[in-house]
C-alpha cells in the first residue's frame, strides 16, 4: 500500500509537466505504466459537475474489450436503461451485463451512463478536460478479473462494437505509443514517463500496414511466419524460420490485445521457438515466483539476451521485430527476467510487451492497423510546441530513447544537449 501512495504523489508531482505538453491538444489522453503487473493505465473521472465531485480513477485501456466498466462507487445514471439499448445477457435484462473472458475469469453488473472525463494531466489537475462525453457503461457488482489490481479499477473498452468507447465517441481513429519500464537500475528517473493515447484527428496510422478482422469485438490480423535470429545487429546469424505459411488460408489469426501482457502462440510455433531459444542462451531457468506454468524465466539480465530477436510476419508483407524489452521482461520479485512470448492452444495474441515502444494506429474506416518504430515523437508526447516551451532557456537536456537499437544497453538512453544560438536567426 505504501508503494502505490508513493506512485500517487509522483504521479500528482508530474501533471503539471504532462498538462504544459499537451495544453493545445484536444482527445489526446495521458496513459502510464504500473510496473508490478505491466498494466498501462489511464486516469479517468466519471461523473458530471466539479472536478472534486468526478472521482478519479484508473483503468486499463483493453482493444480486446468493447464494454467499459469500472467497480461500482459511482452514480452511473439508470435511467439509461429505459431505452432500446442491450447487452448479451442471460435473461436479457437490458440494464444487467454478464462477461467472461478467455482466462476465465468473470463479472457482472448493471448498464448505466455518465460523463467521462479525461484531464489534460495525468493526475486530474485543475488544466482542465481534453473530453466531457456521456458514456454508457457498466457498473460491476460482481467482479472476479485480473483487470481489477491495485491501481486499476475496470477497463476503458476500446473494442470493436456499439458499446465500445471509441465508437460512443464518435471516432474512426485511434493510436497509441507504450513506452518500456525502467530498467532495474533506472526505475526512479523513468518512473515519470508518460505515454499518450489520442484519438479522432489526432491518432497516428502511419507506418506498416497491416488489414484486420472484426471477430466480435476483436481485431484480428493474420501471422504468415515467425523468425528467430541470434546476434548482435551488426553481425547476426542467419534468421531460422520457425513457422512460414504461404497461402492466406493457413495464416494464423491472432489477436492485437492491449490488455493483455504476453504474446500467445500455439504449440507448434511456441515449443520450437522456446527450445532455439533455451539452446541458444547460456542462462540458467528458474521458475516463475507468480507460479504461472506458462511463464518462462531465466537467471539473468536484460543486456544476457540483447542479441535475441524474433520476427513476426503479418499479411500485407509487414514485419514486427521483437528484441530486448519487446521481447523480454524484468521479473518483478528478484533479478531475473521472463520471455514475453507463451502458449495458447485456444487462441493467439498480441500483448503490449510486443508493441512496446511502437506506434499503433487503428484505422475503423479502412479496417487497418498500422505499426510505426519510427514515430517516437508519439511515444514522448514532444512536439513543437513543447520544445517552443524552453526557447528561453541557455540549454535544455534531450533524451532520445533507443527504440530500434539495443546499442547502449546500460542507460538505454542517449543524452544530447541542446544549446540556444546567441542569434535570433533561428528561432524559426
Amino acid at each position: 500500500m505504501a508503494e502505490v501512495v508513493e506512485e500517487e504523489m509522483e504521479l500528482a508531482a508530474s501533471a503539471s509537466t504532462a498538462a504544459a505538453a499537451m495544453e493545445e491538444e484536444k482527445f489526446v489522453v495521458p496513459f502510464r505504466h504500473r510496473r508490478k503487473f505491466s498494466m498501462y493505465l489511464v486516469q479517468l473521472r466519471i461523473g458530471g459537475g466539479p472536478p472534486d465531485e468526478a472521482r478519479s480513477r484508473y483503468v486499463l485501456f483493453d482493444t480486446g474489450d468493447d464494454l467499459s466498466w469500472t467497480q461500482p462507487d459511482v452514480r452511473a445514471r439508470e435511467a439509461w436503461c429505459q431505452y432500446s439499448h442491450s447487452y448479451p445477457t442471460p435473461d436479457n435484462n437490458l440494464c444487467n451485463f454478464d462477461k467472461r473472458y478467455g482466462d476465465g475469469s468473470r463479472l457482472s453488473g448493471y448498464l448505466g451512463s455518465d460523463v467521462f472525463r479525461f484531464g489534460n494531466g495525468i493526475a486530474g489537475d485543475d488544466g482542465g478536460y481534453n473530453f466531457e462525453q456521456d458514456i454508457v457503461f457498466g457498473c460491476a457488482q460482481e467482479e472476479h478479473t485480473t483487470a481489477v489490481r491495485e491501481y486499476s479499477s475496470g477497463i476503458l473498452g476500446l473494442g470493436m462494437g456499439t458499446f465500445s468507447f471509441v465508437a460512443q465517441a464518435g471516432v474512426d481513429k485511434f493510436s497509441y505509443c507504450a513506452l518500456s519500464p525502467e530498467r532495474r537500475d533506472l526505475r526512479d528517473q523513468w518512473r515519470k514517463t508518460t505515454s499518450y493515447l489520442r484519438f479522432g484527428s489526432h491518432a497516428v496510422t502511419s507506418g506498416k500496414i497491416v488489414p484486420f478482422k472484426q471477430d466480435g469485438a476483436h481485431f484480428i490480423i493474420s501471422l504468415k511466419s515467425v523468425t528467430y535470429q541470434r546476434g548482435s545487429r551488426l553481425d547476426q546469424n542467419q534468421p531460422v524460420p520457425i513457422f512460414t505459411r504461404q497461402e492466406a488460408a493457413e495464416f494464423l489469426p491472432i489477436l492485437v490485445d492491449s490488455g493483455s501482457t504476453l504474446v500467445y502462440l500455439p504449440a507448434l510455433i511456441f515449443y520450437p521457438l522456446l527450445k532455439r531459444i533455451d539452446d541458444e542462451l547460456t542462462l540458467t531457468r528458474v521458475y516463475d515466483p507468480t507460479n504461472n506454468p506458462g511463464i518462462n524465466c531465466y537467471d539473468g539480465e536484460m543486456s544476457d539476451v540483447e542479441g535475441v530477436s524474433v520476427t513476426l510476419g503479418f499479411q500485407g508483407g509487414a514485419e514486427l521485430e521483437l528484441f530486448g524489452d519487446t521481447l523480454f521482461y524484468e521479473g518483478y520479485a528478484g533479478d531475473y527476467i521472463c520471455l514475453g512470448i507463451s502458449i495458447d492452444e485456444r487462441k493467439s495474441v498480441l500483448g503490449m510487451i510486443a508493441q512496446r515502444n511502437t506506434n499503433v494506429g487503428y484505422d475503423l474506416a479502412n479496417m487497418e492497423i498500422s505499426f510505426n518504430r519510427e514515430a517516437g515523437q508519439f511515444c514522448t508526447g514532444v512536439n513543437l510546441r513543447q520544445l517552443n516551451t524552453f526557447a528561453n532557456r541557455e540549454t535544455f537536456d534531450l533524451f532520445i530513447f533507443n527504440h530500434g537499437s539495443t546499442i547502449n544497453t546500460t542507460n538505454n538512453k542517449k543524452y544530447i544537449q541542446i544549446r540556444r544560438p546567441p542569434s535570433d536567426d533561428y528561432k524559426h
